[in-house]
């Protein structure tokens, strides 16, 4: 069970640093005339998958951890 728990703590540890990767860089260098998703700017959608990401991650840690300390 530990090493499951370490796994999660892992993943969310991934999932917190790629959400606020895709905050604050993502979409940022794009150039608003070409392509795009529709009617949401390309920043937006990466504003959006950051905050779902890092609420995944945030997730995963907190299961992470508490399998370690509870479980172990």
């Amino acid at each position: 069970m530990v090493f499951f728990g370490g796994l999660l703590v892992f993943i969310g540890l991934g999932g917190v640093a790629f959400g606020i990767y895709a905050m604050f860089r993502g979409g940022r260098d794009d150039d608003p005339d070409e392509g795009g998703l529709g009617p949401i700017p390309e920043r937006g959608i990466h504003i959006l998958a950051g905050v779902r990401m890092l609420l995944f991650g945030a997730i995963c840690l907190a299961a992470g951890i508490f399998a370690i300390t509870q479980l172990g």
